[in-house]
């Protein structure tokens, strides 16, 4: 018998390869509570984990000693996990992972939902405290259920804290991207010292690239004859092709011209390799825009996006472009446009006057 009572206690009891288990469940009070130890008893001896005790490492030392280790090693984006991880090993401290409960990840979702993001400039004292975006907080979830994933990979525990634990529903944020109007006051202060950045949203408008990959852009991936940007350095590790369109072929045709020695068409001239980045000069020219803060990537990349669903574009097609691993992605990119949910309100509205005109017509006649 796999599972019995004796003394008013549960056993479990199986066999397998030869080797005998058998444990007693105080905790359990009903025999399907047996069962379920006996089933996780079960996987746990298949896959070697039997009787095994979690380790006792601190959330803190495995961070610093194992994941960040990692990270640099594996991931394009580990300086975003340096300074995430801050966060988490204030709040955790030298909490041992073990001892770390999904009721411990749900209190630090929590605080960290109501915390505040101090201004920029420390001079600024009298700014605005602002709300920590719920996206924030999602990467942080997540980057802590990727440090756990990975101690139970490597046999440190036996189950992840994280597991359960709803990220805060960005999907119901209303996403930004560039209307039509906010372009044409934009595009006029992105000259002179700007000019550089007008070439960069240009060309975003009319790819959709990550601004990683669009800032370091090499002259040899721009292809002339087939019309197309081969992108090598994507997220995924896997290359694709965008295709060039007319009207950004001169502005490509120019930057590969006039690139300097090391061929990148956004060179920083004092370092040779790719321009790291263009906050200062976009929240700059967004100012003199008279636009609201819009992140470049909503500006670009998600304009696009918005832009081909609403002109017809296939969303498989707009998929392959924006380099989506999954359609569901691409969903939450492209979304309707203001001036397509006025068509479709004017059309519904439309439909229901004509037949409210026919019943009047019925009704006095």
């Amino acid at each position: 018998m796999a599972v019995y009572k004796r003394r008013q206690i549960w056993y479990y009891r199986f066999q397998i390869r030869g080797v005998r288990y058998a444990r007693a469940v105080p905790e359990a009070r009903t025999k399907w509570q047996a069962q379920r130890a006996e089933l996780k008893a079960k996987e746990d001896a298949f896959e070697g984990r039997y009787g095994k005790e979690p380790s006792s490492i601190k959330l803190k030392d495995f961070v610093e000693q194992v994941y960040l280790p990692w990270a640099r090693a594996e991931k394009k984006s580990w300086r975003n996990d340096e300074s995430r991880v801050k966060p988490i090993l204030a709040f955790f401290r030298n909490r041992q992972m073990r001892e770390i409960t999904n009721f411990n990840v749900r209190q630090f979702k929590k605080e960290r939902l109501l915390s505040t993001i101090s201004p920029r400039s420390p001079k600024r004292k009298d700014a605005e405290l602002k709300v920590r975006a719920p996206a924030s907080v999602d990467r942080e979830l997540q980057l802590l259920a990727r440090i756990f994933s990975l101690a139970i990979g490597q046999g440190e525990l036996l189950q992840n804290p994280c597991k359960g634990v709803a990220l805060c529903a960005t999907d119901n944020v209303i996403t930004q991207y560039l209307t039509a109007e906010e372009e044409a006051r934009l595009l006029p202060v992105l000259s002179g010292r700007r000019s550089r950045l007008l070439d960069i949203l240009v060309i975003d408008l009319h790819t959709g690239m990550r601004k990683s990959e669009l800032l370091s852009l090499h002259k040899s991936q721009v292809d002339f004859l087939r019309g197309r940007i081969l992108l090598t350095r994507t997220k995924n590790g896997k290359s694709r092709t965008v295709p060039i369109h007319d009207d950004i072929r001169p502005i490509l045709q120019r930057l590969c011209d006039t690139s300097g020695a090391s061929g990148y068409l956004f060179e920083n001239r004092r370092t040779g390799k790719p321009i790291q980045d263009i906050k200062t000069a976009w929240r700059s020219a967004l100012k003199d825009a008279g636009i609201c803060h819009m992140p470049f990537h909503c500006a670009g990349r998600h304009t696009f996006g918005t832009r081909a669903a609403a002109n017809g574009a296939h969303l498989t097609d707009v998929q392959e472009i924006m380099d989506h691993a999954d359609i569901k992605t691409t969903m939450r990119y492209v979304h309707a446009t203001e001036a397509g949910k006025r068509r479709a309100v004017e059309a519904a509205v439309k439909g229901r006057s004509g037949t409210n005109m026919v019943q009047a017509k019925r009704a006095t006649g």
